[in-house]
């Protein structure tokens, strides 16, 4: 699997804290095709407490009909967003998992990933044209 340029391997803080990684998607160096690229690995076990996205410069693509998708590798792909617009990712623009009809599209936070567990985001129904985004990860060691 294609990774983001800017792919992060994130290890276990101190047993006591917590760490905010930063990932950035740019069309410029990643492409836009439809399919997953990597954006962070764990080298241990880590628990994932907080996520969320920011639009650098909105994501585009020809018929605007481009959704993103993020989750695990191997997994749930759309753990912590599922089917988001790329129109939701404009510039400015703050993207955090939601719940839809009462029902969570997101496997609720905290949630733990195991060493070597990747979480990737995945490009659907229409590849991308242009645009960047930051994604945000707070995670800390799982156990002690």
């Amino acid at each position: 699997m294609a990774a983001v340029k800017a792919k992060k391997t994130v290890g276990a803080p101190f047993g006591n804290a917590e760490e905010m990684v930063r990932v950035v998607y740019d069309f410029a160096e990643d492409a836009g095709a439809i399919g997953a690229l990597e954006l962070l690995e764990a080298s241990d076990d880590i628990v994932i407490t907080e996520f969320y996205a920011l639009g650098i410069t909105e994501l585009d693509s020809a018929a605007d009909g481009a959704s993103i998708d993020v989750g695990v590798s191997g997994g749930t792909t759309d753990l912590l967003l599922d089917g988001v617009a790329e129109a939701s990712f404009a510039a400015g623009a703050l993207v955090q998992p939601t719940i839809i009809e009462g029902t969570p599209n997101v496997l609720p936070m905290p949630f733990k990933l195991a060493s070597g567990g990747k979480l990737i985001q995945t490009i659907v129904d229409e590849a991308l044209t242009s645009g960047k985004c930051e994604y945000y990860f707070k995670y800390h060691k799982f156990g002690s």
